[in-house]
């Protein structure tokens, strides 16, 4: 019976070392903390205080919903999007996927993901962001094409 109990325990243990979080999911759903710390109320006093704005960029770095940390809230109209249809096209986990060239020597590559099909390295942290967070991001490749457009 020991035997038996021993034998699940190191399938189970072997399971996770396949499954487990070795790889970083690019685009799994994440809840950042909300701007001001306010739910979003468009057209409350005739502003939309508490939501993502979409000029804007958001990058939460100790996101423990994503295995990077990383939750990022990329261009996300929810002052317009009522239905919040478009929030999984803006706001996800992602990864740093380089770094400028200011940081590179001192920056283990290791630290960097390659960016899955669908979305592209794109540099959105520049120098108003701190070292650990300056750089360029996997972001969705579709919205990308949106935002340069007018």
């Amino acid at each position: 019976m020991k035997r038996l109990a021993s034998l699940v325990g190191v399938v189970a243990i072997g399971l996770l070392g396949v499954t487990g979080c070795a790889t970083e999911v690019v685009g799994d759903p994440c809840a950042p903390g909300r701007p001001m710390n306010q739910p979003c109320s468009p057209g409350r006093d005739g502003g939309s205080a508490g939501c993502f704005l979409g000029t804007e960029i958001y990058i939460e770095t100790q996101s423990l919903e994503c295995r990077s940390r990383i939750c990022l809230v990329y261009r996300y109209p929810e002052e317009t999007d009522r239905t919040g249809a478009e929030r999984p096209k803006h706001v996800y986990c992602t990864c740093r996927c380089g770094v400028p060239p200011s940081l590179a020597a001192t920056t283990e590559s290791s630290v960097l993901c390659t960016c899955p099909e669908s979305f592209s390295c794109v540099s959105i942290a520049g120098e108003q962001y701190n070292e650990g967070v300056r750089g360029s991001y996997c972001v969705r490749s579709s919205t990308v094409q949106s935002a340069a457009t007018p």
